[in-house]
């Protein structure tokens, strides 16, 4: 009875430790160093301080970046390479005197490289899809592309930028309002989103200083169509339109406002949700 209480022992362990190397070969994904699955998913935590990194470059805060860079920090653009820190802050700082930059992230991954040997290599790669938008006085230049970065010990050592499509557009400037005098939903802020801004909730603010229940922003829009909705709370609330509304553009299963831009313009105020005026 011991021989068979032992043997039952073994294939137990046989096949917990067969089922943990199963599942440490199926965690490890993707190739590099001349070998496949070599690796795993990193921290969010490396997404969130890429993210933030971006976010300083909106906000245009030089000493926040700078603190973030490694020292050694090298960076690959289809407009410059970079190398160090002192280069960085030279580049950014005529950046930020020519124009204005927001960013929509489309989606990033976290991921470690696994040696042979199954030791981690510090730090995360990460890789993220985003669309730039850099606004100067009479222009927008609109950057589609993909970063491939390395962090490590919480600072941005590489970047390496791929674009897959940039154009530069003329922009007018174009004041928005809407009415919101009669509406019931409770909020906190008020916004326009669209094709000008790639349809970013939280990037341009309306402001109602007297109080009147209208809210009012202008902002630099290229000439051309211009497709855009008002929303509440950064898209909590937004506006939705049937097909076939007198003010609206359908494309797909999206209804939006449509108005052709080609000078300095203010739109008419409208009631949030309709065509026309409140009154």
């Amino acid at each position: 009875m011991k021989k068979i209480g032992l043997l039952v022992t073994a294939l137990t362990l046989s096949c917990f430790i067969l089922t943990a190397q199963d599942e440490k070969t199926t965690d490890l994904v993707g190739y590099g160093g001349g070998q496949y699955e070599v690796f795993k998913t990193g921290g969010q935590e490396s997404i969130e301080l890429w993210f933030k990194w971006m976010e300083l470059h909106v906000s245009e805060d030089l000493d926040g970046i700078l603190e973030l860079a490694h020292d050694e920090i090298y960076i690959e653009a289809p407009e410059a390479t970079l190398n160090g820190k002192s280069a960085l802050k030279d580049w950014l700082t005529t950046a930020f005197s020519n124009g204005d930059i927001t960013v929509e992230h489309r989606w990033a991954v976290p991921l470690r490289f696994v040696n042979e040997d199954g030791s981690v290599n510090p730090g995360d790669w990460i890789v993220n899809d985003y669309v730039v938008n850099y606004k100067t006085d009479d222009n927008v230049t609109i950057d589609d592309s993909e970063a491939n970065v390395y962090i490590v010990n919480d600072k941005v050592r590489y970047i390496k930028i791929f674009t897959f499509k940039k154009e530069t557009l003329q922009t007018k400037r174009v004041t928005f309002s809407v009415d919101l005098s009669n509406n019931k939903e409770s909020y906190s802020n008020v916004s326009v989103f669209g094709s000008f801004n790639n349809w970013c909730a939280s990037c341009d603010s309306l402001t109602d200083d007297d109080k009147d229940g209208i809210y009012i922003g202008t902002f630099d829009v290229p000439v051309g169509e211009l497709q855009y909705k008002f929303t509440l709370d950064n898209q909590t609330i937004e506006e939705q339109f049937e097909s076939g509304t007198p003010c609206t553009s359908t494309i797909g299963e999206y209804t939006n406002r449509v108005v052709e831009i080609i000078e300095d313009t203010t739109l008419s105020t409208v009631c949030f949700n309709s065509c026309t005026s409140c009154k």
